[in-house]
């Protein structure tokens, strides 16, 4: 990995019924551009905070171990990032 990249987070919320979402923790990358997701939570009800906790453990310990870009290749779009996370991984 490059010290020289830059990464702008972006997250992006899909609702999959009244008591369930998920979030997707997406990258931007500077420069040059090109979005990568980086992970895809679950949020479910009632609300468990020991989750998302974990769920942001899990984003850190990742986005250390590996760069971004080692793991998926960017896409030009947020949507075609999520397109591609979500055929490689679903959701």
């Amino acid at each position: 990995m490059s010290n020289q990249v830059l990464y702008k987070p972006v997250e992006v919320y899909r609702r999959l019924g009244e008591n369930e979402a998920v979030i997707y923790r997406c990258l931007e990358l500077l420069p040059g551009g090109g979005f990568i997701v980086q992970s895809a939570d679950r949020v479910r009800l009632p609300f468990d905070a020991g989750a998302v906790a974990r769920h942001e453990r899990q984003f850190w310990e990742l986005f250390c171990e590996v760069a971004p870009e080692d793991r998926a290749p960017p896409s030009p779009s947020l949507e075609e990032a999520i397109a591609l996370f979500d055929s490689e991984f679903g959701t």
